[in-house]
């Protein structure tokens, strides 16, 4: 609920915002003062309720323009408390197969943003490097291939 002037009221009145159609509509007459609203606030989701801890996050990470996917690509990891060599498992074993050319790229940037959050550097600083790095990487695989 808030204020904001209604032009078939002629008044300041009290609002209503409705979230399911995003609508504001004026309380006093039902006039529609703002259809169709972009709700900007965060969408996480906590499953508190599953796993016991408070933290909200979403599934995935950002998508990174320096890489040919943009890093949108389905990593299968080790679970957490895994001992053993989990990776020998059908599914290790598949992503293994694949040829990801951008390997060598995710483990610099990994080793920047690892170097980066120990040094207390700004995002700006980590992602200039990353660009940095791979255009000294493209500058010599010019260079060898041509």
């Amino acid at each position: 609920m808030g204020d904001a002037y209604c032009s078939d009221c002629k008044r300041h009145t009290e609002v209503v915002f409705d979230h399911s159609a995003g609508d504001t509509v004026c309380s006093e007459c039902g006039l529609v003062l703002e259809s169709h609203s972009i709700d900007e606030t965060s969408e996480w989701r906590t499953f508190a309720n599953e796993s016991g801890d408070n933290d909200p996050v979403r599934v995935g990470g950002p998508s990174n323009p320096l890489l040919t996917d943009g890093g949108l690509s389905t990593v299968i990891a080790k679970p957490n408390g895994a001992s053993g060599d989990y990776l020998s498992s059908s599914l290790g074993r598949w992503q293994n197969r694949g040829s990801n050319p951008d390997r060598g790229l995710i483990l610099a940037f990994k080793t920047i943003a690892t170097m980066s959050d120990r040094l207390g550097l700004v995002a700006t600083i980590k992602v200039g490097t990353c660009c940095d790095y791979q255009g000294m990487m493209m500058m010599m695989m010019y260079r060898i291939g041509g």
